[in-house]
């Protein structure tokens, strides 16, 4: 009985549609409606869409941005300048040192002035207890115990250590930056599926309107339809909140006030095949405790080197001047051997603290090894299982397409209830929607394990996604 109700009321509404009614129009048709107003609103849609696609950039551009303008980036590579600058200090230990100086000595009683040998004849004017001096005096280490080499390798390793932590530094930024995009995108994706939803929803809601004042339907069918249309919504409200916030996690990435620019779905999987087998040592991080432990070595080895033996050259050259303002040039050059005797057990302290130091970065080396081929094993494990999981949806998106297509012409037909339409319709958006963040996890996972190797996010090097 309601099957052949749900038929005749299909059928007239054919008959109106293909009349042509103008009674069936006018219920669906925008209040003040003129002639020309659907053009007009499409031209309109088609100059602001180009506008706005004009301002979009693509994820490689805008990596490059990031590793432009960030801030963080910024301070790694003033990191490694303050680093170069301790490899140059290091070096200038070979080089030892010169100082100008200015010299007033005063004296209890009158001294003689600069003697050379004892004078035969004494003037008073050859003394005076008040002296000025001026002149240069140097020292020029001679490395001996090897102090002085061991600190420049030191540097220079840690130089390296430097370079290798502003490489990581970028790495994590390009990553976290490129992972905030894909989760942008799933999110764009799912709003326009809640955005779909709402509309099919809209649309019933309009049928049931008629069809309750016709006395065809009972109301609560559009209070259902009017219930599932305000939790979409409440969806829908939830998702431009993330979406927000990721938006302004971009933009303080990219140093901008906000970031407004429209994020393309993604349309195609990784064409790129997974990295094979990584080398884990090639990895940033890994490289610059590599560097570090042995710039710990080459500090073990300066520590020891302060409990041997030390050579230096002196010299220098003072003009003194005496009461008269009449002096001469002394200059003195100097060999000087120290052998460290006792300092009450600090250079053993040193040799021992050094000796630690590079113990704890032995076992950081071992537990950062130890967790990159976690992360390998755990990035390898989720692509497989983002990849598989994306060809279900795909195939679930086509059996839900299927499933609302025949629901719509049984509809039409009038053997189906508009409600029995929408939950076909929602699970065709919902099937939408798991395709689209299945598709954007994908992508993750495929940065995922090439930050796991070390490498930089695909589409760094211009990749294409859609």
């Amino acid at each position: 009985m309601r099957d052949s109700w749900f038929k005749r009321d299909a059928e007239r509404r054919n008959r109106r549609l293909r009349a042509g009614s103008p009674a069936a129009n006018a219920r669906f048709r925008p209040q003040g409606h003129v002639p020309g107003f659907r053009c007009i609103a499409a031209i309109v849609a088609i100059i602001l869409c180009a506008a706005v696609n004009a301002q979009s950039r693509e994820l490689g551009e805008i990596l490059r941005l990031v590793e432009k303008n960030t801030p963080a980036l910024k301070a790694a590579h003033a990191r490694t300048a303050m680093q170069q600058a301790d490899v140059r200090k290091a070096k200038s230990g070979y080089w030892g040192e010169v100082d100008a100086l200015a010299r007033n000595s005063n004296f209890n009683d009158g001294r003689l002035i600069n003697p050379i040998t004892y004078p035969v004849h004494l003037e008073p004017k050859l003394f005076d207890d008040n002296q000025i001096g001026y002149g240069i005096s140097g020292h020029v280490p001679l490395d001996i115990n090897g102090r002085i080499t061991a600190q420049v390798r030191a540097a220079d390793k840690e130089l390296e250590a430097a370079l290798d932590r502003e490489q990581d530094v970028r790495l994590q930024l390009l990553h976290s930056t490129a992972d905030l995009y894909h989760s942008l995108q799933g999110i764009r994706a799912t709003e326009r599926a809640l955005e779909k939803q709402i509309e099919a929803l809209q649309s019933h809601i309009r049928v049931a309107t008629v069809a309750i004042r016709a006395g065809r339907t009972a109301p609560v069918e559009r209070l259902r339809l009017v219930a599932d249309q305000e939790a979409v919504k409440g969806k829908l409200a939830t998702l431009r909140g993330q979406e927000q916030t990721v938006r302004a996690r971009l933009a303080a990435l990219l140093q901008e006030p906000s970031f407004a620019d429209p994020v393309p779905a993604l349309s195609v999987p990784p064409a790129e095949k997974p990295p094979g087998t990584p080398d884990i040592e090639h990895r940033p991080d890994i490289r610059a405790l590599l560097a570090s432990r042995e710039a710990a070595d080459a500090g073990v080895r300066a520590a020891v080197a302060t409990r041997l033996p030390d050579l230096g050259l002196n010299g220098s050259w003072m003009q003194n001047q005496g009461f008269n303002g009449e002096g001469d040039d002394t200059w003195t050059l100097s060999v000087q051997l120290m052998v460290p005797l006792w300092d009450g057990g600090g250079r053993r302290a040193t040799v021992a603290r050094a000796e630690s130091a590079r113990t704890v970065i032995r076992h950081q080396l071992a537990t950062l090894r130890n967790q990159a081929r976690a992360e390998i094993t755990s990035a390898r494990a989720t692509l497989h299982a983002a990849e598989i999981t994306y060809r279900a949806t795909v195939a679930a998106v086509a059996a839900a397409r299927e499933n609302a297509r025949i629901q719509s012409d049984r509809f039409a037909e009038g053997r189906l209830s508009a409600a029995d339409l929408v939950d076909a319709e929602a699970s065709l958006a919902s099937a939408r929607s798991d395709s689209a963040l299945a598709l954007t996890s994908w992508w993750q996972a495929m940065d995922h394990l090439r930050r796991a190797a070390g490498l930089e996010p695909l589409a760094y090097h211009g990749t294409r996604e859609t």
